[in-house]
């Protein structure tokens, strides 16, 4: 699991079915090593004002959007390491800004603006910003959404990495990601929603074998799904 703070790159997602990420997984060989984490169960907390403003946004694919969760990769403890995020996307580019801290900080933060402890400069300048943007927005907790990933990095740039999520389900009401992940699932959704996250342009191997296999860049945003499904119709009334 990376440990950076702070990042930018570009993220290119596909909606994938299970063939072709049979036969992408097969053409790619070794070139795509699974990472550490290889198989993980994400657990993100979405926070929001309370009338979905930032995802209404979002769902506009306007130039610049913003979006801050809670991520935990397993079943957390109050003890958990688990990462706040702001995650921003200007012109294609993704910035994601995050701080590592344990799961009780992290809701103490999220709940009652009390920072997490760190001694890491920059981490407090990210925590800050965060604390800004909650204030700012009146953010709080609005949906958890789950779902199992596989990911894999590039064997000749480590930097390059390919994910691959599906079984998405959500909660609206429980929202302690302790309490497992059972939830409504979203239907229609796509088999694999695959992103490949580069610093750089996708490698010229990868491009070919996604046109040879007939895989084209879609569009699917998994919190910006349950808001359409769930609310969508009581905040246009």
């Amino acid at each position: 699991m990376k440990k950076e703070t702070v990042f930018q790159r570009y993220e290119f997602k596909y909606l994938l079915t299970r063939g072709q990420q049979a036969r992408l997984l097969s053409a790619a060989g070794a070139r795509l090593r699974p990472d550490e984490y290889s198989h993980s169960s994400i657990r993100n907390l979405y926070l929001d004002t309370p009338d979905f403003r930032l995802i209404r946004r979002s769902l506009e694919k306007p130039v610049y959007k913003e979006k801050l969760r809670l991520r935990a990769y397993g079943t957390p403890t109050d003890s958990s390491p688990v990462f706040l995020e702001i995650k921003k996307k200007y012109d294609g580019v993704v910035y994601k800004r995050r701080v590592s801290t344990d799961f009780a900080q992290a809701m103490r933060f999220l709940t009652e603006g009390i920072p997490p402890e760190s001694g890491d400069y920059v981490a407090r300048q990210v925590t800050a910003e965060m604390t800004h943007m909650i204030r700012r927005d009146g953010l709080i907790p609005r949906a958890a959404v789950f779902y199992d990933r596989r990911a894999f990095h590039c064997a000749d740039d480590p930097e390059l990495r390919l994910t691959l999520d599906g079984n998405i389900r959500y909660r609206l009401g429980d929202l302690d990601l302790r309490n497992g992940t059972d939830g409504d699932t979203i239907p229609g959704q796509p088999f694999r929603i695959m992103e490949i996250k580069s610093a750089s342009s996708i490698p010229l191997w990868l491009a070919g074998t996604l046109s040879e296999l007939g895989i084209h860049p879609g569009s699917f945003s998994k919190y910006g799904s349950v808001y359409k499904q769930r609310f969508q119709d009581l905040c246009t009334t």
